[in-house]
């Protein structure tokens, strides 16, 4: 039962966030509205994985990692400036400070590739399993 409330849950959250995407992406005034659909397609995704069966998974999971890997795809390479912030703690302590844009860019596109690997592997996967 647990389960199935996540599923509904995150679904339903999922939604929201591309849903919110569609409708602000046509507003000029917010040009990074249109990075919340493939955002909210992950947990579209996410919760379908946990709802459907298990026949399911894989091209859910193809999908689920190729909306992940759009998103780290276009911080990394995509157009336009960026500014990235970071911070270390620990027991109560922070440190937070700002990073360049090329050190930003280059920590995003590292994982960008892997996220590129891993979703070309399931597709890869779910194509030879025909």
């Amino acid at each position: 039962m647990r389960r199935i409330v996540v599923g509904v849950v995150v679904l339903a959250v999922g939604i929201a966030l591309a849903a919110l995407g569609i409708f602000k992406a046509a507003n000029p005034a917010e040009p990074l509205a249109f990075l919340a659909i493939p955002a909210g397609l992950v947990f579209v995704f996410g919760g379908a994985l946990v709802l459907l069966p298990a026949k399911l998974q894989l091209p859910l999971a193809a999908l689920m990692v190729t909306s992940l890997a759009a998103v780290f795809d276009w911080v990394a390479f995509g157009p336009g400036e960026r500014h990235f912030t970071s911070s270390l703690g620990a027991g109560g302590a922070r440190v937070t400070w700002t990073g360049g844009e090329l050190a930003g860019r280059a920590f995003f596109g590292v994982f960008a590739v892997l996220m590129d690997i891993a979703a070309i592997g399931l597709w890869l996967r779910l194509v030879r399993g025909r």
